[in-house]
């Protein structure tokens, strides 16, 4: 997954606990359509597509274009399984987050589920925990829930 398309729509479907493949159900596409913009097989994605994905993800094609999200997914190193795989060690941290995903939702009046809910907690806990000193990224914290309920 090279593409700047490719890397924006990951963001946002991570953001929205979907799979590529309820993507393309939602939006109508063809079978694989996303999966190849994500594997870099189709490099030049149609208009009609990127329109398609763009509705269903509650976005702009422009967002796809360019966007934040590729600052945000460029900027820290560890994967996620690695990430997972340390030891708790900031539960202070874990609860901040908590604590800042459900007011923010609060202020938003949006109501998630809780896959969608965990799944926001988990994302800025772990960009957060790379960060020094470790706190809520308050930015990375607030475009991600905006991600989550667009």
């Amino acid at each position: 997954m090279s593409t700047r398309i490719a890397k924006q729509i990951s963001a946002r479907l991570r953001a929205k606990n979907i799979s590529f493949y309820e993507l393309e159900k939602k939006a109508g596409l063809k079978p694989h359509a996303v999966q190849n913009i994500l594997r870099g097989k189709s490099k030049k994605p149609s208009g009609e597509l990127l329109q398609s994905i763009a509705h269903e993800l509650g976005c702009h094609v422009e967002d796809l274009l360019q966007g934040q999200e590729t600052r945000y997914a460029e900027e820290l190193p560890h994967s996620k399984k690695v990430l997972l795989n340390q030891p708790y060690e900031h539960p202070d941290l874990f609860l901040e987050t908590v604590k800042f995903v459900n007011h923010a939702l609060k202020e938003k009046e949006n109501n998630l589920t809780i896959e969608q809910f965990i799944s926001c907690v988990e994302e800025i806990y772990l960009h957060s925990l790379q960060k020094d000193p470790k706190k809520v990224d308050k930015n990375f914290a607030e475009w991600w829930v905006d991600l989550a309920t667009d």
